[in-house]
C-alpha cells in the first residue's frame, strides 16, 4: 500500500485490487515452490512435506498477524515476519515427525518468499495518508512528522470513503460535529486506526507519552495477556532449535571470560521479575569482583570497573547468554522489559510515574525499550526507557516481538546503546 497521495476513488480501488492480486500471487508461488521441492522427497514423504508447509505457512501468516490498530510504518520489515516464522515452525515440525532438518529446502522457500512479499511494497510504495477529520487548524504544530505520512485535511464527510483511508486524526479537544460520528463509529467498526495526535506520535517514536496516562487508567485487570502462553511455548522452541548453538558459544565466551579475568566467570545478582518477584539472573562477568563494593550502581560509558574483555562482551551482549537458563526456569523471557536491580526498583517506584507497570509481564534478555534506547544510567534516562517498556506493554503481541527481534539482530551487530 504505497500511493504517494489518492486523488480519485477509482484509482485508490484499483491500487488496492493490485494489492490484493499481489498477496495471491505471494500464495501461489508459496504452494508451487513447496510442491516442486516436495517432488525431491520419497514418495511417501511428498504429500506429508507439503501438508506440512501449507500449514506452518497458515500458522505464520496468523501468528504474525498485527491484531491492534496499526499503521504499516516499517512494511519492509513486516514483509519477511511472516515467512521466517512459517520457517521456524515448519524447521520444529520436521525434526518432530520426519526426525530430520532439510536445511536446503526450507531457505529455498524462506528466501522465494520473502523476495516476492519485498516485491510487492516496492511495488506499492506510497506514503500512509492520514486523513485529518475538520480544520484542526489549532493543533497543526503538533503534528507528528514522518516522512511516511501525509495528511489530507477534510471538511465534509462526503469528500470520503472508508476504502480510501488508511486512519482517522481527530482532536479531542476539538470533537468532530455529529456529522463526523457515523464516520468515526464506521471506522472503530471497520478496524480501522482513529488516531489523537497524541496516540499517533506514540505508533510513530515507539514510546508512550506519560504524561498524559493516570495511574486510575492504567488497571491491571485491563491488562490483555492472552499472548503469554503462546510466547512461553515460542521462547522454549527457539531455545531448543538453536541449543547447539547457544552451547557452542556459551563454552567459548566462558573460556574467553576465564583466560582473560579468571574466576568466577558467571555474575550471580538478584533482579526484579513478573509481579515484583525476585529472582537471582545469571550473566558473564564483564566487571571486576569488587565492582559493587560499595552497592549497586548503574554502568556508565567508560566505566573503570570494566574489564578488557567486557568491553567486548557489553558491546554485543555476549554477557546476556547465560540468561537463556533464567528463560528455560521461567523467571525471564527472550523478549521484555529488562530486569533491573531490587535496589532502584524501590526507589523508582516511589520516584517515577506508572514504573511498576513494566512488571506486568516477565523480563526479557532484550527488549523493546533496549534495542530502541540501550542502557539507562540514572533516573532520568529511566524515565525516558520506561516509555518505550510502557509501549511494549501496551501492544504486548507476537508482531511487536517480531520488531524486537529484528532490531536486536542490528544491535548485536552495531554494538548501539552499550556502556
Amino acid at each position: 500500500m504505497m500511493l504517494s497521495k489518492f486523488h480519485h476513488n477509482d484509482r485508490v480501488h484499483h491500487v488496492r485490487s493490485l494489492q490484493t492480486m499481489l498477496v495471491g500471487i505471494d500464495a501461489t508461488l508459496l504452494v508451487g515452490l513447496v510442491t516442486i521441492i516436495g517432488m525431491t522427497f520419497h514418495s511417501e514423504h511428498l504429500r506429508q512435506f507439503i501438508a506440512l508447509w501449507l500449514l506452518s505457512g497458515a500458522a505464520g501468516w496468523l501468528i504474525s498477524r498485527e491484531r491492534r490498530h496499526a499503521l504499516v510504518l516499517d512494511s519492509y520489515m513486516r514483509a519477511i515476519i511472516a515467512p521466517v516464522t512459517a520457517t521456524l515452525i515448519a524447521a520444529l515440525l520436521q525434526l518432530i515427525f520426519f526426525n530430520q532438518l532439510n536445511i536446503l529446502s526450507n531457505f529455498l522457500i524462506l528466501a522465494t518468499w520473502s523476495i516476492t512479499m519485498i516485491i510487492n511494497r516496492l511495488t506499492m510504495r506510497r506514503r500512509i495518508p492520514v486523513i485529518q477529520v475538520g480544520t484542526m487548524g489549532a493543533i497543526r504544530a503538533t503534528y507528528p512528522h514522518d516522512q511516511r505520512i501525509e495528511y489530507v485535511p477534510l471538511t465534509r464527510p462526503e469528500d470520503i470513503t472508508l476504502r480510501e483511508v488508511d486512519a482517522l486524526l481527530i482532536d479531542p479537544a476539538h470533537l468532530p460535529s455529529e456529522r463526523w460520528l457515523d464516520v468515526v463509529s464506521h471506522a472503530h467498526t471497520a478496524g480501522m486506526p482513529v488516531w489523537t495526535p497524541t496516540t499517533l506520535n506514540e505508533e510513530i517514536r515507539g514510546r508512550v507519552s506519560l504524561e498524559y496516562l493516570q495511574t486510575a487508567h492504567m488497571n491491571r485487570s485491563y491488562f490483555k495477556d492472552s499472548y503469554a502462553p503462546l510466547k512461553r511455548v515460542l521462547d522454549l522452541t527457539a531455545i531448543l532449535l538453536f541449543a547447539p548453538f547457544l552451547l557452542t558459544t556459551l563454552g567459548i565466551v566462558a573460556l574467553i571470560v576465564l583466560l582473560d579475568a579468571g574466576r568466577p566467570v558467571l555474575f550471580w545478582q538478584t533482579r526484579i521479575g513478573q509481579n515484583g518477584r525476585p529472582f537471582r539472573i545469571a550473566k558473564f562477568r564483564t566487571m571486576k569482583t569488587d565492582s559493587e563494593a560499595h552497592g549497586a550502581a548503574f554502568a556508565r560509558t567508560g566505566d573503570t570497573r570494566i574489564t578488557r574483555i567486557g568491553k567486548v562482551l557489553r558491546k554485543f551482549r555476549l554477557d546476556e547468554l547465560p540468561q537463556f537458563y533464567n528463560v528455560l526456569r521461567g523467571d525471564m523471557s527472550i523478549i521484555g522489559p529488562r530486569p533491573e536491580q531490587e535496589a532502584f526498583v524501590q526507589e523508582f517506584q516511589h520516584s517515577i510515574h506508572l514504573y511498576p507497570v513494566r512488571h506486568w509481564v516477565k523480563p526479557g534478555i532484550t527488549g523493546w525499550a533496549q534495542v530502541r534506547h540501550g542502557y539507562a544510567a540514572g533516573e532520568d534516562e529511566t524515565i525516558e526507557k520506561l516509555r518505550f517498556d510502557m509501549y511494549y506493554v501496551k501492544n504486548f503481541s507476537f508482531a511487536l516481538d517480531a520488531r524486537v527481534v529484528a532490531h536486536t539482530l542490528w544491535t548485536i551487530m552495531t554494538g548501539f546503546g552499550a556502556r
